[in-house]
């Protein structure tokens, strides 16, 4: 999906989109956008809300595991993992 189409099902559903990017590694010291501190700081609530993640393996992985960390619980988190193959 692009994120025009995010935005409106978002706004159909009376939901709130937040769309977290960045690249790992970069900067001084090292970004790492999906770590817990960090999901925690873009959603302060987030073990209250449904949490909807796709990408590659890796990611998705790195994402779940934070929102473990951060205590949001199995059933609010949906994740979807993908290949450039």
């Amino acid at each position: 999906m692009l994120l025009p189409e995010l935005q409106a099902l978002a706004r159909a559903r009376g939901a709130h989109l937040h769309v977290l990017t960045g690249r790992t590694g970069e900067g001084d010291p090292p970004n790492h956008p999906f770590a817990p501190a960090n999901l925690a700081a873009a959603i302060p609530d987030i073990a209250q809300r449904d949490v909807y993640v796709c990408g590659p393996r890796a990611m998705t992985d790195a994402v779940v595991h934070s929102l473990r960390a951060l205590g949001v619980p199995r059933r609010q988190v949906h994740a979807e993992k993908f290949s450039l193959a």
